[in-house]
């Protein structure tokens, strides 16, 4: 049967699903991204929204009705579950104090599950399975405890160790709990070491459970601490029910020796006063008057031991049943009369809706966080720094495509135009001190050897020297006069800068390292004895000598020509003849040298400034781009990265702004709705609504226009409303009279 209650239920169910779904994938986003990433911190927050949205959809979804059991430890909580239940559910009590949530609800199977933080589930049919994975996570837990028990910080198992189990689920048959919808949540005690059930309790079930039970028993009935913080209940929940456990069988020692029954068994109502009279503080008293509080004393072992035998109550006790107001009769009735009763309807309508909008504003803070605002500038920051890393990447791929070693080529010519008139200044001056030589040569005694030796010798090593010092002055002003030396394009010059590659830095870096050793020294003989005409003398003629023994003769031996010949001797036997054969061979030695030193002397130049500066330009280029390269592929992975995050934010915060505006859809459409109402099958299974729901699909934008839109179709639908009455969504008119008397779920604050 569809009512307008199951009609609203699964529209809250679809609000809330579509929401699950970004926030999943921007979770996913954020467990991905690097360590370092800016927001990555939010994923406990977004993990607990998560959790506890599942929780309130899968609560409005199957109408279910959250009890609360809650109370100090051995207090007889998972008694009372099994007396609740009227099932065994001794798996609860038997695990070890994991400070965990524990839900228990009717399935037709046993079934067993595991929620940690991270999100990820674990389901087991056997309970000894179960135990053992409780058992070795609640050591892995304590470990991580002892190590944070050296730091300042408070540990939390949602950000300090995720790993840790959030809660367990218990699914077993209970067809009592079937009947009534209810899903009893057990707690650690208040008193864990650990207390993060008492906190989660506090945070995950504001404005979501119906009621809350206290267990207590009577030992620490009178303990102010075991109330310290019971004020705190008090606020969050409209019906509490605090169950004083006793033990009916208890005895004492009378004055005689004698054993007789203990006042819990003789007279458990006097406890009771006692306390209210004695213990019970302001808000207590306060919250008991106004009906909000009730106190029932229950032997709870006696009462599960019925309930699960089957058998009358008292009989256990052979017959001896306890007052109304001690039995668990009573107290079960009471918390039956109230879940079925309107003013749970109320409660369970306005609570799902104050425990959504107070879920969509915590989303909402967590979207819109500073962290959030840090990510978006280091994305945009690293937008810029790719840009610019690509720019860069591609400059340097052109330069290391670039045909350098042609570039340099061109430094060849260069310097040929710079060397070329004052090498010739150099040659000139050099043959000008070897002719001048040779004429100095016919007017000394000196020998051919010590000509060629002594004087052509340091004559043309000198003019070697000269063009060294003059090449390497012509190298050095072409390559600090700008590029290294070399020419280049424009296109090549903005590439250089891009990659901040400065020819001008490497050209002066090769130039310190210049050092030229040329292996090319001056001929041992520019003139050789054998080519110069002698004239015969008197006696060559007579004795018959050939030219080669004349010239032996004046000359001495071909190979070393050490003669002293006199100034008269070589004006005599060498004459015009002999000058001019010894300056043509001189003449044709010269310029043999000259070429050589010159073509040598430039090559070795640029060769040894060509290697250092291409192999000093090629490995920063080289180097440049892996480093580029490399910042490159880190920059696009933090795009990526800031991207992906980003975008699913992007489209949670969109999803959340749609949902919080649904939600107000809902309140409008339901929160007015006279609650007898809700229970009520519908025409034709279909409710005809004047009033939509607003898609969660809209855009924030566009979903505000909407709300506007919406708002007016409210008041043009209220003003067509007959005198007296207010518009239903199922299309009856209620007299506001008969509206007024009902009481409103906006009206209902816990």
């Amino acid at each position: 049967m569809r009512t307008l209650l199951s009609q609203f239920c699964e529209e809250f169910d679809a609000i809330v699903q579509d929401l699950l779904a970004p926030l999943g994938e921007t979770t996913r986003a954020l467990d991905s991204a690097s360590d370092d990433l800016s927001g990555r911190e939010l994923r406990p927050p977004l993990r607990d929204i998560t959790h506890m949205l599942q929780a309130l959809a899968e609560k409005v979804a199957e109408q279910q009705a959250y009890v609360l059991i809650f109370g100090p430890l051995k207090s007889g909580k998972s008694t009372l579950m099994n007396a609740l239940s009227a099932s065994y559910v001794s798996e609860v009590s038997s695990l070890p104090a994991y400070p965990c949530m524990v839900y228990v609800s009717h399935a037709e199977k046993r079934e067993y599950q595991i929620t940690r933080y991270t999100g990820a589930v674990e389901t087991f049919t056997d309970p000894a399975a179960l135990h053992l994975a409780i058992h070795r996570a609640h050591g892995e837990l304590a470990e991580q405890i002892r190590k944070a028990d050296n730091s300042e910080n408070l540990f939390d198992p949602a950000i300090d160790y995720p790993k840790a189990i959030r809660r367990v689920d218990f699914k077993l048959p209970a067809g009592e709990l079937a009947e009534s919808g209810a899903v009893m949540v057990d707690t650690p005690g208040l008193y864990s070491r650990m207390k993060f059930g008492y906190d989660r309790m506090t945070r995950d079930f504001r404005n979501a459970a119906a009621c809350a039970i206290f267990v207590v028993k009577t030992d620490n009935l009178f303990l102010e601490q075991v109330f310290e913080e019971f004020n705190e209940l008090l606020e969050l929940f409209s019906r509490i029910f605090l169950v004083v456990n006793i033990d009916s069988t208890k005895r004492d020692l009378a004055p005689d020796g004698q054993l007789r029954p203990s006042l819990e068994q003789a007279d458990p109502k006097r406890i009771i006063e006692a306390f209210e009279t004695l213990a019970m503080s302001a808000p207590l008293k306060a919250a008991a008057e106004d009906g909000r509080l009730k106190i029932y004393p229950v032997d709870l072992l006696q009462a599960a031991s019925e309930r699960l035998s089957g058998l009358p109550q008292g009989a256990t006790m052979g017959g001896d049943v306890a007052a109304p107001r001690a039995s668990f009769s009573s107290f079960q009735g009471d918390l039956t009369d109230y879940l079925n009763s309107t003013e749970y309807l109320i409660a369970f309508l306005g609570d799902s809706l104050r425990r959504a909008d107070s879920l969509m504003e915590e989303l909402g803070s967590i979207v819109e966080s500073p962290a959030i605002e840090k990510l978006r500038i280091e994305h945009d920051a690293v937008k810029q720094d790719l840009e610019r890393s690509g720019t860069k990447l591609g400059a340097l791929t052109s330069l290391q495509n670039e045909d350098w070693e042609a570039r340099f080529l061109s430094l060849a010519s260069n310097l040929d135009k710079r060397a070329a008139e004052h090498a010739s200044r150099i040659e000139q001056r050099s043959t000008a001190a070897l002719t001048g030589a040779v004429e100095a040569w016919f007017r000394s005694n000196d020998s051919l050897d010590f000509l060629n030796r002594d004087v052509f010798g340091p004559v043309l090593s000198g003019h070697k020297e000269e063009l060294g010092v003059f090449l390497e002055k012509a190298l050095r002003e072409a390559v600090t006069g700008g590029d290294a030396g070399i020419g280049i394009t424009s296109a090549l010059r903005k590439n250089l800068a891009t990659s901040g590659v400065d020819l001008a830095e490497i050209g002066s870096a090769a130039l310190a390292e210049l050092e030229v050793t040329l292996d090319l020294a001056a001929p041992a003989t520019c003139i050789a004895g054998g080519d110069i005409p002698v004239k015969k003398g008197f006696w060559d003629w007579i004795l018959f000598r050939g030219q080669g023994r004349v010239r032996a003769k004046l000359f001495g031996p071909a190979n070393r020509p050490t003669h002293s010949i006199l100034a008269a001797a070589k004006a005599k036997r060498l004459g015009k003849p002999g000058r001019t054969s010894m300056l043509n061979s001189l003449a044709e030695s010269r310029e043999q040298f000259f070429e050589a030193c010159s073509a040598q002397l430039r090559e070795a130049f640029l060769e040894a400034y060509s290697a250092s500066a291409l192999g000093t330009l090629e490995s920063l280029v080289a180097h440049k781009f892996e480093g580029v390269t490399r910042r490159h592929a880190d920059l696009q992975r933090q795009f990526t990265e800031h991207r992906l995050v980003l975008d699913n934010l992007d489209r949670l915060t969109s999803a959340s702004e749609a949902a919080s505006i649904a939600v107000g859809g809902l309140w409008q459409q339901y929160g007015d709705t006279d609650p007898h109402l809700l229970k009520l099958p519908l025409e034709g299974d279909k409710v005809e609504q004047d009033r939509d729901l607003l898609p969660i699909e809209l855009v924030p934008v566009a979903a505000a226009e909407a709300a506007k839109e919406v708002q007016l179709e409210l008041e043009e639908d209220q003003d067509e409303a007959g005198p007296g009455e207010i518009l239903i969504d199922n299309g009856t008119a209620v007299a506001r009279e008969e509206q007024a008397a009902q009481p409103g779920i906006r009206d209902n604050t816990n």
